[in-house]
């Protein structure tokens, strides 16, 4: 006679939240304690549940009966077969979970292998049509021996909800990210998608937070758990939630268990839901608050530019793009940016003004190889374009590919139909500004030591953008087309600046550049640039270290001079004093220009001399 036992094993993270158990297999013994068998069949789980000591599993060897590998999703079916020696009476079930209990988990830790006793269940059989006798057991592993066996294994879950603050409605397909505060580099967990209750579960180990930029000698963390905070992106990349580093330090963050559960909320469910297609930002600058007359930013936004600074490089032009066009809901809604110098004559963006790095725009929930998975949909100009909407036939060679959207002609993008968010929310194209207003060395022909004339100065322009719809790319202009009255305009200036530096004495009188330098020093320099953050000259070595009172300066142009060392009475220590030694001699710049989402970084001229 047959007996089939078909089951499920999850484990218990927090009341509310649970996640399946894989492991290796469950496996079903006759019962080890044959005199409290009646009294074990009936008793909790809770209370029989308990690692299996090596003594316990020798003699459980001959009692075994059958075992079946768990499956992803925490499913197992034990099958017995015509064994006489088994008749359908009460037996021991455990779980043999090995080194990686979960499926999800980070990888497996070679040193342990564990297995637990479940419980003694006697099975409520019933005969089925083909004689075989099936029964069902479903199991959640308690949060205290769960957790506890995570901890074994050194595996860190961060089991969540994502919702609206107000509505409390749950957000399906936005990602989240776990960080853990640091004393000197801030950890990256991990990240996850949520699913269509809002849920999300990630998984690391627990070296993700122990390490350091000092590691393997500091592990400044251990024995500590992480001090959690977190962001959230929409499936397109624009930031949802962005949680202070200082909320880690909270005293419900500060120190996390293995096994940690969170809320997070979203003020107006960061989804646009609303039938209005809206160009909205320059990366995280909104163009109706952020941004001035004069095209330059008013303040400072997650790292990115501040009081006065223009743009440069290539800009995400962001907004929300609607699945269907609002004026004729059954067609797909295509979009395009336009361009202009003079706020009067524009262009169409196309692939010519486009970023070759392919733009993430939307995500996109498909079922791949019989599961479900997240795909990315990116514009990418150097790539063939997936046929509108497709989804790639199961067993395409992994990972998943991108879905590849590509402007047409005209540059209008169409938006996918399967993406999330009701469409793409967040970054639309990915706008070369240098295609448009150009730049280069600003340099090229001054001579250093000496100003840049009004003639030579290198300026930006100011550049304005306007967003159109239709549902008709071929013939947009007799359909539905729509053009947002709301221009955004940033003021561009894709100029290097001025940095030039000299010193005389390694060249003078036909130096080679190695004459070493004794009793005079003439430093010739010029910096300039129309956005100029900061300059300033350096000079240091090993003999005297960094010498101070050194020029420097925080002012659009910035400056130029020629400075004679040995008669520059306020450096310290003065140049008289100097030994001999190497020294480096430097111009470092930086202007005053962001992309959106970062800024300029600095540039620095050196030149080595000897004293």
């Amino acid at each position: 006679m047959s007996f089939i036992i078909k089951g499920n094993l999850r484990g218990l993270l927090c009341s509310d939240c649970e996640i399946p158990v894989s492991g290796t297999s469950v496996k079903v013994y006759k019962p080890f304690d044959r005199v409290n068998e009646t009294r074990l069949a009936v008793a909790d789980a809770k209370q029989t549940f308990h690692q299996v000591s090596d003594a316990e599993l020798k003699e459980k060897e001959k009692l075994f009966i059958a075992e079946a590998v768990l499956h992803d999703n925490g499913d197992f079916v034990i099958e017995t077969g015509e064994r006489g020696d088994y008749d359908g009476g009460a037996v021991d079930i455990d779980w043999y979970c090995g080194n990686n209990p979960i499926k999800i988990g980070p990888g497996p830790k070679k040193d342990l292998s564990l297995q637990f006793h479940i419980t003694t269940l006697q099975p409520a059989f019933k005969q089925t049509d083909d004689s075989a006798h099936v029964a069902f057991f479903e199991y959640k592993i308690d949060s205290k021996w769960f957790c506890r066996i995570l901890t074994l294994l050194d595996i860190w879950v961060v089991c969540g909800v994502v919702a609206d603050c107000e509505t409390k409605k749950p957000i399906a397909g936005v990602k989240v990210f776990a960080y853990d505060v640091d004393l000197i580099q801030d950890d990256f967990l991990g990240s996850a998608y949520t699913d269509n209750n809002g849920k999300f579960t990630i998984v690391y180990p627990g070296a993700n937070f122990r390490q350091t930029l000092l590691s393997p000698f500091l592990n400044v963390e251990w024995p500590a758990g992480p001090d959690y905070y977190f962001r959230v992106e929409s499936s397109s990349g624009a930031i949802l939630l962005q949680e202070d580093r200082t909320r880690g330090r909270q005293a419900d963050r500060h120190n996390a268990h293995n096994c940690f559960c969170v809320k997070l909320c979203i003020k107006d469910g960061g989804i646009y839901t609303q039938d209005v297609p809206w160009f909205t930002a320059v990366g995280n600058f909104n163009i109706t608050s952020d941004i001035d007359a004069s095209g330059q930013t008013l303040v400072g936004k997650f790292g990115a530019g501040g009081v006065g600074f223009g743009f440069f490089g290539s800009v995400k032009l962001e907004g929300y793009a609607t699945k269907k066009v609002p004026t004729a809901p059954a067609s797909a809604l295509n979009y395009r940016f336009l361009y202009s110098l003079d706020n009067v004559n524009f262009s169409p963006v196309t692939s010519a003004q486009m970023e070759g790095t392919p733009l993430k725009v939307a995500t996109r929930q498909i079922t791949w190889n019989g599961t479900t998975a997240f795909q990315d949909v990116v514009i990418d100009i150097n790539q063939p374009a997936s046929a509108p909407d497709s989804i790639p036939a199961d067993n395409y060679p992994n990972p998943i590919p991108d879905h590849i959207l590509n402007p047409d002609a005209n540059g209008w993008v169409r938006v996918d139909q399967p993406a999330l968010d009701n469409g793409f929310y967040g970054a639309l194209i990915y706008l070369n500004t240098n295609t448009i207003i150009g730049g280069g060395d600003a340099g090229a022909g001054l001579t250093a030591g000496d100003g840049v004339s009004a003639a030579d100065q290198k300026n930006g322009k100011m550049l304005y953008l306007k967003f159109q719809t239709t549902d008709d790319p071929a013939n947009p202009a007799s359909t539905h087309l729509n053009t947002q009255s709301l221009i955004g305009k940033i003021y561009v200036n894709n100029w290097n600046e001025v940095n030039l530096l000299k010193l005389e004495e390694l060249f003078a009188n036909g130096g080679t550049g190695c004459t070493p330098v004794k009793t005079q020093a003439h430093v010739d320099y010029t910096a300039d640039h129309e956005l100029m953050e900061s300059w300033a000259i350096g000079i240091s070595s090993a003999a005297i270290g960094t010498v101070a009172n050194l020029p420097a300066g925080n002012i659009p142009r910035g400056g130029s001079d020629k400075l004679n060392l040995a008669t520059a009475a306020t450096l310290v220590p003065q140049f008289a004093t100097w030994p001999s030694c190497a020294y480096s001699l430097t111009l470092s710049t930086v202007r005053k220009l962001t992309t959106g989402e970062y800024n300029d970084q600095w540039k620095t001229n050196q030149v080595i001399f000897c004293r």
